[in-house]
């Protein structure tokens, strides 16, 4: 009869602990010492929590994929590079600006840029017979040999108009396509220049007026170069 008590006791105790425990066991799960809660079922808020989880890692995912494509096509770019600019045009160091040998090609290019004539260029009224001396001349050519002149004269009269040069037979010619205007309300007879250089580089030139037989001498040389 005690034994049976006992029995009976132990019974009862292990009854109360498992109702107890039962009390004490969430209603959707229950937490283990190493794999957390084991749950069946959520909160509202652990569901929306997971949801916003599973965006961001979506979207972790997307943009990885989107790195991994850009890479890609980075990989198969070839880039080529700009060709560097060609270097400035070398001026040789002679009266001119020009090399011994620069009218022998036959290549009017050479000439692009501006170029002075010095002389001691003097023009007659042939009406007055007044004298205008002229310490400027000036002559711009592009690539082709079509240039602009200017001169202007110690009394500040100002000359301009245009002409072209060619090159041939060692020779530069420039040719005005007639009278020279002035702004002083005069001109200059037309003039064919012919320039030669020699073998030192330095370039002479003759002018020639064909309607009045008129002659000159003049030295060209690149604008904005010393004379030697």
């Amino acid at each position: 009869m005690g034994r049976l008590a006992v029995l009976l006791m132990a019974a009862l105790l292990v009854a109360a602990v498992a109702a107890s425990a039962a009390l004490l066991l969430p209603a959707c799960g229950v937490r283990l010492p190493v794999f957390g809660v084991l749950s069946v079922c959520d909160t509202p808020e652990a569901a929306a929590t997971r949801r916003d989880l599973a965006a961001e890692r979506a979207m972790t995912a997307d943009l990885a994929a989107d790195v991994t494509r850009l890479e890609r096509d980075l990989a198969l770019l070839q880039c080529v590079a700009e060709p560097p600019p060609p270097p400035p045009p070398v001026i040789p160091e002679t009266p001119s600006g020009l090399a011994p040998e620069a009218f022998e090609e036959d290549d009017i290019s050479v000439m692009e840029g501006c170029w002075e004539l010095q002389s001691d260029y003097q023009v007659r009224d042939v009406d007055t017979g007044d004298i205008v001396q002229f310490n400027h001349w000036r002559i711009c050519f592009d690539e082709n040999g079509n240039g602009r002149e200017e001169m202007r004269a110690t009394d500040g009269t100002l000359c301009e108009g245009v002409l072209t040069g060619a090159i041939g037979d060692g020779r530069l010619t420039m040719r005005e396509p007639g009278k020279l205007q002035c702004d002083a309300g005069w001109f200059i007879f037309r003039r064919d220049i012919t320039c030669a250089l020699d073998a030192a580089g330095a370039a002479q030139c003759e002018t020639f007026q064909p309607e009045i037989n008129g002659r000159s001498s003049a030295t060209l040389r690149r604008a904005g170069r010393e004379p030697q």
